[in-house]
């Protein structure tokens, strides 16, 4: 027999799908479930508990007064001397056969004390990264994903340094020798699991991950946002408590021993999956191809699958297979092209997209030919037309693509890949693009530029967003009066992008002594002429999770966008007419359409000069957006309609690949035959000499407890934004890539 134990003190709702997932599932083990009330203020949940005891589903106990967690706990492990307890967190949800396999592990050796899950948050066992407060993939249920640990690791288990106390099962035998919580030092919660587990470690006992169990975790339901608090205070305790704590658990970050089994739980995944799959291949740069690719992927994945393809380093055959970001195996092009085909067929890829082409082999576009499948062509700008991608001349404006002779002579200063002539160089992209199926461009602009060149491909337009639904979002006057005009830029800058008209234009500002500022909300390329010298502020790198939070901190008066080319898309834009402000934009790419109708919107020539936008700027602050004269500036909106369309990307992929799928999983023999390819694999059989990067990132892994101690490591932590901390963090847990 083993008691389960769950403190409750709020959350009706979590609560209850923690219970009546207890209570749904069958157990060969038995166990009694016992809800200790501590003095709930939830009249509801009281009453949901005494319910449920009336009806003999669960043993309540009520605290006369609020007790804390650890004096909650003490009392329940108190109950049956002779049982093994298991303390399970309110906000959890156990499924399937979970309390028979947790047992099952603690079993396997005499000395293991304690034994936790994986779950989505839970620190050190965390899936499917670690450290990390885990989103439950978008097409897995719980049952289904807990299935597949069983599947994977079954019977596996690893030491760990201390236990994570949402789920934890704890030996009788390891209470009894080591004892109970302990109430003086941990009060209300936090740090008494790791106390209890660095004491069970002393006395000889083990804590291990036992991984073939998942077990959700919502996390901080009781505690709210006391919880960053509580912890603080007890990380203090825990080190003068046992000095080692933190040396031994960045020790194990650092080596990270759950990272295969990780990995087999996602392999399992990709080999059982009961959806289609797709092959993406695209570039391993960063921007909008990038973002596209993610967000399709997350539309797609309810139904459809997906695995990318990307180039390690441009050109050279190095390919990474990368499956969720998780799961990583990498094959040579020119030597390994056959068991890339074979391993594609074996994980039943059924049909690919081509994001993009740079830094591709070339060999790697006859895999639709081997696999005998279809492809389609994802127009992200315009590298099948001209190798300098965006359609600029050699000062980063857009050359007005005046003709072959003229692409020539370009091309002659700055060669394309293999120094082709540019008739080469569209010809050798032509199987590509008239072969697939459809070639999806993110505007139509976009898909009339392509269709001049490659007039028999099957160019269709389709937004990356619902451009209707942004164009709905309300346009804001500034605040009035407006005394100095700020105009707000957004984004990375080249000099196609702007970056040196921005520079000039803010010159030009400050040299008429003009009541207008400049904001890039973003870098450029190079350092450019700030305040005082001019009056342009740059903000610098931000996460786009920030975005809408620095517009309305910098209180911009308008936005503008100041390209030099015929831009595909602009996620920037996106943002701009999210937060609802008035747009200037050039008459060139998609803004046009983009910005169709909209109010406080002006279509200016995208080679105007900076003197001349400066005076529009002017007028526009003591007119249109002041609330006066708008009629004036009727010419200026955009008047190119965008197109009306009712695309469905799943829809469209499914109706050309196989849904009813099955296949037999086997990890084991999957690993074996793909473990040369496999990452993790092939860092054991050819170790390598780590990068600089990699020792760095380990000694930092290895001093944090150090770090911690210091004055200025703790007031950097302050100043810091969160999304940059987490950037920093994620960096910090990246598992060794292949060099």
């Amino acid at each position: 027999m083993v008691d389960i134990i769950v403190p409750v003190y709020s959350g009706l709702a979590e609560t209850k799908r923690c219970l009546e997932s207890v209570l749904r599932y069958p157990q060969s083990t038995h166990f009694e479930l016992i809800v200790i009330n501590d003095q709930s203020p939830e009249p509801l949940l009281v009453e949901y508990l005494k319910e449920l005891a009336n009806n003999n589903q669960i043993t309540l106990l009520t605290n006369p007064q609020n007790l804390g967690f650890v004096r909650t706990v003490n009392i329940g492990m108190q109950l049956h001397e002779d049982r093994d307890v298991i303390l399970l967190n309110s906000d959890t949800a156990p499924t399937n056969d979970w309390l028979d396999r947790l047992r099952a592990c603690v079993y396997q050796d005499k000395n293991i004390g304690t034994a936790t899950p994986f779950s989505n948050n839970a620190t050190i066992c965390s899936y499917p990264n670690m450290c990390q407060d885990n989103m439950i993939p978008l097409d897995m249920d719980l049952e289904a994903l807990d299935n597949y640990f069983k599947l994977a690791n079954k019977g596996k288990w690893i030491d760990i340094p201390t236990a994570v106390g949402f789920c934890m099962y704890i030996r009788r035998s390891c209470l009894q020798s080591v004892g109970y919580f302990d109430v003086k030092n941990f009060g209300k919660g936090y740090g008494e699991e790791n106390d209890f587990c660095m004491r069970s470690r002393h006395s000889g006992w083990k804590n291990v991950l036992c991984a073939d169990v998942f077990v959700y975790h919502e996390g901080n339901i009781s505690f709210g946002d006391e919880h960053n608090r509580l912890k603080l205070a007890a990380m203090e305790i825990l080190r003068k408590l046992h000095p080692s704590y933190e040396s031994l658990v960045h020790q194990h970050i650092a080596a990270d021993p759950a990272n295969f089994l990780r990995q087999r739980v996602t392999i399992a995944r990709l080999l059982c999956h009961s959806k289609p799959l797709i092959l993406h291949i695209s570039h391993n740069r960063v921007g909008g191809t990038e973002r596209h690719l993610q967000e399709l992927i997350a539309q797609l994945s309810d139904r459809v699958d997906s695995i990318i393809l990307r180039p390690v380093n441009n050109g050279n055959g190095e390919i990474e297979i990368d499956y969720q970001g998780i799961l990583k195996f990498y094959f040579n092009i020119d030597h390994e092209l056959d068991q890339l085909t074979e391993f594609l067929r074996t994980i039943n890829v059924q049909r690919i997209l081509i994001h993009h082409t740079i830094g591709i082999h070339p060999a790697t576009f006859s895999l639709p030919e081997r696999l005998g499948i279809k492809w389609d062509y994802t127009i992200h700008d315009y590298y099948a037309i001209c190798p300098q991608i965006n359609l600029n001349d050699m000062r980063g404006r857009y050359c007005g693509e005046l003709g072959e002779g003229d692409c020539n002579a370009c091309l002659k200063e700055r060669p394309a890949p293999g120094n082709l002539p540019i008739e080469t160089w569209r010809a050798s992209h032509l199987y590509l693009i008239n072969g697939a199926e459809t070639c999806f461009a993110p505007s139509k602009d976009t898909a009339n530029r392509f269709k001049a060149y490659f007039p028999t491909a099957n160019v269709t337009t389709v937004y990356h967003e619902n451009i209707l639904s942004l164009a709905d979002a309300t346009v804001k006057l500034p605040r009035q009066p407006i005394d100095r005009l700020r105009v707000v830029v957004i984004g990375a800058l080249s000099p196609m992008k702007g970056a040196d008209l921005l520079e000039s234009i803010a010159l030009d500002a400050k040299r008429r002594d003009l009541p207008i500022d400049f904001v890039l909300l973003g870098y450029g390329y190079r350092e450019m002429m700030t305040a005082p010298h001019s009056n342009l502020t740059v903000v610098g790198l931000y996460q786009e999770a920030d975005l809408q939070r620095l517009i309305s901190l910098y209180q911009p008066d308008m936005a503008w966008f100041p390209a030099l080319w015929p831009e595909t898309y602009s996620y920037t834009l996106s943002a701009a007419i999210q937060a609802g402000l008035p747009i200037v934009a050039p008459n060139i790419g998609a803004f046009q359409e983009r910005l169709y109708q909209r109010k406080y919107t002006w279509i200016v020539p995208w080679d105007i000069s900076e003197y001349k936008l400066n005076d529009l700027f002017l007028e526009l602050k003591c007119t249109a957006l002041s609330g006066k004269n708008t009629d004036r500036f009727d010419g200026f909106v955009g008047n190119i309609a965008p197109e009306t369309y009712n695309f469905n990307y799943t829809e469209y992929f499914l109706s050309s690949m196989n849904q009813s799928i099955t296949s037999s999983v086997d990890v084991d023999r999957f690993i074996e035959d793909w473990k040369f390819y496999l990452v993790l694999e092939q860092l054991l059989e050819k170790p390598i000499r780590p990068k600089l990067t990699e020792r760095i990132r380990q000694l930092i892994l290895q001093n944090i407890p150090n770090l911690k101690q210091m004055r200025f490591f703790c007031w950097l932590i302050e100043v810091v934004p969160n999304s940059v901390q987490t950037s920093i963090k994620n960096w910090l847990l990246e598992r060794n890539r292949l060099d």
